[in-house]
This record gives C-alpha cells, sequence and structure tokens, in this order.
C-alpha cells in the first residue's frame, strides 16, 4: 500500500485536533483497459479536505471501489478519526455492505469481510449511496489513477 499523505502533512492534521468530530470520506474505484485507480477524498470537520489518487494493480471494477473505501477508511483512521459518514456511488458495494444484496463469489465476500473489520475501528460509521454526480471529485481521482499506464509510473 502506499503511502496515503507525506508525513509532514500527516503531523499537521494530528496536531489540529482533528479526531474529534465527523470525519466525511467520498471514495471511488476506477478500471479501465489501462488498469485500476483508486479516488479518495476525506474531509475532517475541520474542512481542509485530503485528495489522493492512487494507482492499482489490475483490478476489477468492483473490486476498486471496495479497495478504495478501505484505503480511504484506513487513512481516516491513521488520522485519528473516530465517526466517519462514508459517501460511495456503487450501488453494489453500499447494499452489500448493509446485507441487501448477497454476495456470491469469494473475492467479494474477501473484500467485505475486510471492509467490515476496518469498519468496526471506528466509534461510529455511516455508509450513504451518492449519485455519481455527487461523487464526482473522487471519480475523477480514480479516473486519474486508473488512467496511467504501468510503464508511466515513476
Amino acid at each position: 500500500m502506499p503511502t496515503l499523505i507525506p508525513e509532514v502533512e500527516k503531523e499537521l492534521l494530528l496536531r489540529s485536533d482533528t479526531s474529534s468530530g465527523v470525519w466525511n470520506l467520498f471514495m471511488d474505484g476506477a478500471s479501465n483497459v489501462k488498469g485500476s485507480g483508486l479516488g479518495i477524498v476525506l474531509k475532517p470537520h475541520t474542512g481542509s479536505a485530503i485528495r489522493q489518487s492512487i494507482k492499482t494493480s489490475r483490478l476489477t471494477n468492483n473490486e476498486a471501489e471496495y479497495e478504495a473505501m478501505i484505503a480511504g477508511l484506513e487513512l481516516a483512521k491513521s488520522l485519528g478519526a473516530e465517526v466517519i459518514e462514508a459517501k460511495c456511488n456503487s450501488l453494489l458495494v453500499v447494499n452489500q455492505v448493509s446485507k441487501n444484496f448477497e454476495v456470491r463469489e469469494d473475492r467479494m465476500q474477501w473484500y467485505l469481510d475486510k471492509l467490515q473489520v476496518t469498519l468496526h475501528r471506528f466509534k461510529e460509521w455511516t455508509l450513504d449511496h451518492v449519485p455519481k454526480e455527487q461523487n464526482s471529485e473522487a471519480d475523477a481521482f480514480a479516473n486519474l489513477g486508473s488512467s496511467f499506464e504501468e510503464d508511466n509510473i515513476v
């Protein structure tokens, strides 16, 4: 897993008492012929957003959605978040987490199990489905991450 934010920024966030209050997490995953990417927009209650675009190994679109959520939650927890409101435009992921949809593939069950463990590290959490247009920033970062060929990464 790549380092999500430079240590200096992390230190500044930790010193500014960002742990109390509700953090908002917007995330999206993208997969195309060039590869896969994760987009994360994390907004502490202080209002200053942390934005990440992450290039990943080739994933299916659903796997990328789960990976983005797990990476975003891990980032929030590492910065001291205790209450998180996660927003995702993947109806499948939201409905699998809320147990409205049955998980039929072993790989998706593995992701769901990992996500559940991560979510339960928070004192409180919610996961809401949002339309793609309300998740456009995370979508843009996911598409950015998926738009580079493996050979183009420095």
